[in-house]
């Protein structure tokens, strides 16, 4: 008789958070990027430096974000595969990728909430 034997994965039913923040961080620096190009001949200098800076901590947010995320999907892929019929490909770790790494995580999320429900 062939059992599963089922890894213990710290934090089970949270891994997807990290990978969430990946799209929901590019729609902010996507967001403040618009914002500084739409009205920065409007706002002053000032504005708009304060607004580059934040573009700038953004871009390096997701890129530290992106050197995580292949650790949460791991054990967010573990967890998965227990909890539902569907195992994720090993082809969703490729999600270190920057700019890949949101549609990436998108497509990986959707299906995620096909088969588990959350989030």
């Amino acid at each position: 008789m062939v059992t599963k034997q089922s890894r213990r994965v710290p934090f089970p039913d949270s891994w997807w958070v990290p990978i969430l923040s990946i799209p929901i961080s590019f729609l902010i620096w996507l967001s403040v990027t618009l914002l500084n190009a739409a009205f920065a001949q409007h706002i002053g200098l000032q504005v708009s430096g304060y607004l580059s800076e934040t573009a700038s901590v953004l871009t390096a947010v997701n890129y530290a974000l992106s050197v995580f995320a292949p650790f949460a999907l791991y054990y967010d892929r573990t967890y998965v595969s227990e909890k539902s019929k569907w195992t994720p490909t090993l082809l969703y770790l490729f999600i270190f990728v920057p700019l890949l790494n949101v549609l990436i995580s998108t497509s990986y999320l959707a299906r995620r909430h096909r088969f588990v429900g959350t989030p």
